[in-house]
């Protein structure tokens, strides 16, 4: 059974004399079998914890690894045999105050996941599959399964009175780079929006 949900986040910049980005998140959940939550950095992804002062012109490009500490992580909670393909859809350039004026700041989205039940921010960072650049849509299992050549996992065990399906987490990581602002880009607040779409499969038979 394939069911969806999604999350729609906006792109907005921060500026004053120079230029800055922020990503605010907003989720929304429909289904109780599974819940959504951004568990790091709320507020937004911001280029400004890595570069205070982001100067039109500049030819350089400010990176968030998935490493730093401004990366926005999602958690997504389901039960442990559902499969997970998100798909990640907007444009990848800001304008100002959200309004194609034909001037806009190039911004490069990237992410990457983590499956694997590890119990800390850091191994689960260490351990995550960066998604390549040129995909914004991938799936997933909520929990990773065994490697090819092993066993196959057995069916998911049928809803039944008293019967509790086991759950688990899956994180992604979200980053990406932004720039270089281009040199007739007037400070101010430049915007976008992105969406994140989650369907989802219970693999119930």
């Amino acid at each position: 059974m394939f069911k969806f949900l999604s999350i729609s986040f906006i792109l907005l910049t921060l500026g004053q004399i120079a230029l800055g980005q922020r990503i605010n998140f907003k989720t929304y959940v429909q289904d109780e079998n599974i819940t959504v939550n951004v568990v790091e950095n709320p507020t937004g992804l911001s280029f400004n914890n890595k570069q205070p002062v982001i100067v039109a012109g500049d030819p350089s490009v400010v990176n968030v690894n998935i490493g730093d500490m401004a990366v926005v992580v999602v958690e997504i909670e389901a039960p442990m045999e559902y499969d997970l393909t998100l798909e990640f859809s907007g444009l990848d350039r800001l304008s100002l105050g959200g309004v194609d004026t034909g001037v806009t700041v190039p911004f490069n989205l990237n992410f990457a996941y983590n499956n694997t039940g590890e119990t800390s921010d850091m191994a689960r960072r260490l351990a995550a599959v960066q998604v390549p650049s040129a995909f914004r849509t991938f799936t997933l299992p909520v929990r990773r399964r065994n490697a090819l050549g092993g066993p196959p996992a057995p069916p998911p065990t049928p809803e039944h009175g008293g019967f509790t399906r086991p759950r688990a987490k899956t994180y992604v990581y979200i980053y990406g780079s932004l720039g270089p602002a281009p040199s007739n880009a007037r400070a101010g607040n430049y915007s976008t929006e992105l969406s994140l779409h989650i369907n989802y499969s219970d693999n119930a038979f």
